[in-house]
């Protein structure tokens, strides 16, 4: 583990203090997941800033292309992958004053990032106590494994044929890349890969809305994908077994094999998962297969904007 980088604060500094309110964690005094990354970007944004003041605009530009990270967006970042890889454990305090010195960024920043990883359902806060690591409960996890389910059920359905052979060998190589990975401190990783997979299978369908609902759910796939690791102790080899698996049935060409593989991926095969199975399976083929009657809405239409 490298030696933590202590960040100093330049002189002339405004930064507010961070409120004492919450208790101390016990723990490493510097995580390595804080030793690099947002403390040292706040200095070069704040070299940045100051370039920016002096050098004028040339005529032709008008605004400065970004070329980082927002700071609140890296903090957020540093915070999931300490989550992740297990240096934040489910329970623990995240400590304001702790983590405003550690990462060298003021409160409002901190708890902004603090905000952005709720929603994602990584922690929670707790009015009077605090914010601490969390876990999904068993109902958001399951809502969260149907809402996917359904979106890649229908897109496989409606757009199976639509994989190429290159769409499988570039899934079969993050396939490949998720068994060289480690556990746990390349979660983060595994995460990121399950999401290309994933992001494939919804490009077959050249549907901007059904992508845009699907990528709205993607925050809190870290929180989902953490859970389930942890509740059935998988391993690397049992996180690509399971991927391949699905890439397995979507090579068969049979769009019925295909669909049913990406459901029972997301909610399960067991005597438990049947019921659930069936429930989602009839309601993608009912979105597949219900007739649309252009006439007849048509004069619904019509019915309903005429005057009484």
């Amino acid at each position: 583990m490298p030696t933590p980088v202590a960040v100093g604060r330049p002189d002339g500094d405004e930064r507010e203090e961070c409120d004492p309110e919450i208790d101390l964690t016990n723990g490493p005094a510097t995580p390595e997941w804080v030793a690099h990354g947002p403390a040292a970007r706040k200095q070069e944004c704040m070299a940045s800033t100051a370039q920016d003041q002096f050098e004028p605009i040339a005529p032709d530009q008008h605004i400065r292309p970004p070329t980082r990270l927002r700071l609140v967006d890296d903090v957020a970042q540093a915070l999931e992958d300490g989550i992740l890889s297990g240096s934040l454990r489910p329970g623990d305090r995240l400590i304001e004053t702790r983590l405003c010195d550690e990462l060298g960024v003021s409160r409002t920043t901190l708890r902004e990032a603090l905000l952005t990883l709720q929603r994602r359902g990584l922690v929670r806060s707790e009015p009077r106590r605090g914010t601490f690591v969390h876990r999904l409960a068993p109902e958001e996890s399951r809502d969260l494994r149907r809402a996917r389910s359904v979106l890649e059920g229908y897109v496989v359905s409606a757009g199976h044929a639509s994989l190429t052979n290159d769409d499988f060998d570039a899934m079969q190589a993050i396939v490949d890349e998720m068994a060289l990975c480690q556990f746990p401190g390349e979660v983060a990783r595994i995460i990121r890969l399950d999401l290309e997979f994933h992001g494939a299978i919804m490009r077959a369908v050249p549907s901007t809305v059904m992508l845009e609902l699907w990528e709205s759910l993607n925050g809190r796939m870290s929180a989902l994908i953490l859970s389930s690791i942890e509740r059935h102790h998988a391993g690397t080899p049992d996180f690509a077994e399971f991927h391949q698996v699905l890439l397995d049935a979507l090579r068969t060409g049979r769009t019925e094999v295909a669909t049913d593989a990406v459901v029972a991926h997301y909610i399960g095969v067991t005597n438990e998962d049947t019921e659930s199975l069936a429930e989602i399976t009839r309601a993608i083929d009912t979105m597949i297969h219900v007739p649309v009657d252009t006439a007849g809405a048509a004069g619904r239409a019509r019915a309903m904007s005429a005057p009484e």
